[in-house]
This record gives C-alpha cells, structure tokens and sequence, in this order.
C-alpha cells in the first residue's frame, strides 16, 4: 500500500485506503463515491506524478475511527466500481488503528472483544452475564459474555464482552465508559478493548559444557550432551519460537 503522510492540521483525522479504482476515475467521482459516508474531511486520488494519471487507488480522511471502521465495513467487497477489477477493497491505513488506541485485530477481523470492569464482585455471575448481554445488545450484535469468576465461583469483578463488529464496539465504549453502572455496583463500568497477553516465552536448553545433561527439563540423561569443546551432541532440542 502507498501512503502518504498527513499535514499537522489534520493529525487527528482516520485515513483509509481505497483500492481497486478504475485509473481514470476522476476526483469529482472520487469524492462522490464517498459523499454516502459519514464523517469524510477529504478524499484524495493517488496519481503518478510524470503522467498525471491515476494509480487506481486513493485515501479517504475521516473525522473519527468509529466512521472509519463503519466505512470500511460498509464498502469494502461489497462495492464494485469495474467490473474488470472486481470490488473495491476497503481497509484503515496502515499504523492508523495502534495510532488511535483500537487494536489492529479488531480492525483486520472486523470482530471486536471488549474489557469490562465495575463488577459487582462476590454476586452470582450468571444474572451479571445477563444483564451484559441486555446493555451490549442495545449496540450491535453480541457473540459471547464471560465473566471472571473467584475460586468460589462468584464474580470477581470483570469480564469479556465480543461483539460482531467493531464500528459497534466502538459505540458501545463511547456510550459505557464510566457513564453507567450494572446491578450491585457501586462503580460506574469500565469499557476498553481486551489486549492481548503476550506468550510467555519458553527459555531455550541450557546444559553445563561436558556434562552430559540430556533433557529440556534439566534430568540427566544418555545419548545427549555437550562435548569439550561446548557443542551440543545428539538429537535436536525444539525450542518453541517467540511471538
């Protein structure tokens, strides 16, 4: 993909590329392909510089991510402008998401998992998963709720919620984020996309030189061992590779 870096006054705004256009689409067709979307503060067609002529594909700057992300849930392989090329493909420029704190899985698979805290903690969570489903519905599809529970298995607190798009989630953060308190609760909701936790990363063998030590584990054992002059002999140690 080509990018192109945005003028100071514009920092805040959400580019999305546009690709697949026909190359002599021009920039009134452009601008009004995307008149339909909310949210557009410019529209501007790639072009070789030598010739003029267009490259087939372009930027859309939006006002905000949530209309980004409905845009490009709305438009990307759904909208044909050739026949010959096939839908357009539609999709928020790359760095955008991490650069306005959406993760850039909720973005690519279009499916979003939110972080919530303000639970009431030591309450059954079975009416606490209900009433997350009833308040999340009101802003698009919900796929699954789970609620963190204690050794008793009672609430402890916090929870997941999935949700089918992320245009929705982003909705749903904007208009629960300590605006609104569930049942039980004394602190108002915490609403926030779930990160993901990193792999713990499996420490690679490590045996004393000349000793014979065999296992990944640590055990003595025979056919494997480091020779004088430190290299390791017999079979290979797999070492599960880092994230």
């Amino acid at each position: 993909r080509v990018q192109t870096p945005l003028p100071p006054a514009m920092a805040d705004v959400v580019k999305v590329f546009v690709g697949r256009l026909p190359k002599d689409i021009s920039d009134s067709d452009f601008e009004a392909l995307m008149a339909s979307q909310a949210g557009v503060v410019e529209t501007v067609l790639l072009k070789d510089r030598g010739t003029g002529k267009g490259k087939g594909c372009g930027f859309v700057m939006f006002s905000s991510m949530a209309d980004a992300v409905t845009c490009v849930e709305a438009l990307n392989g759904t909208v044909t402008v050739s026949e010959r090329l096939g839908p357009m493909q539609v999709s928020i420029a790359t760095g955008e998401a991490e650069r306005h704190g959406v993760p850039q899985q909720a973005v690519d698979s279009g499916e979003a998992k939110l972080f919530v805290g303000g639970l009431p903690k030591g309450h059954d969570p079975g009416p606490v998963e209900e009433e997350l489903m009833s308040i999340f519905s009101g802003f698009g599809t919900v796929t699954e709720v789970f609620v963190m529970k204690d050794k008793g298995m009672l609430c402890k607190g916090a929870g997941f919620v999935k949700m089918s798009s992320t245009s929705s989630a982003m909705t749903a953060i904007s208009a629960l984020h300590e605006q609104r308190a569930v049942s039980n609760s004394t602190a108002p909701l915490e609403v926030k996309f779930a990160t993901a936790r990193a792999e713990p990363q499996v420490p690679a063998y490590t045996g004393i030189p000349g000793k014979g030590m065999g296992k990944s584990n640590g055990t003595k054992g025979k056919g494997a061992g480091f020779g004088k002059a430190g290299l390791f002999l017999g079979a290979p140690v797999m070492v599960q590779p880092t994230p």
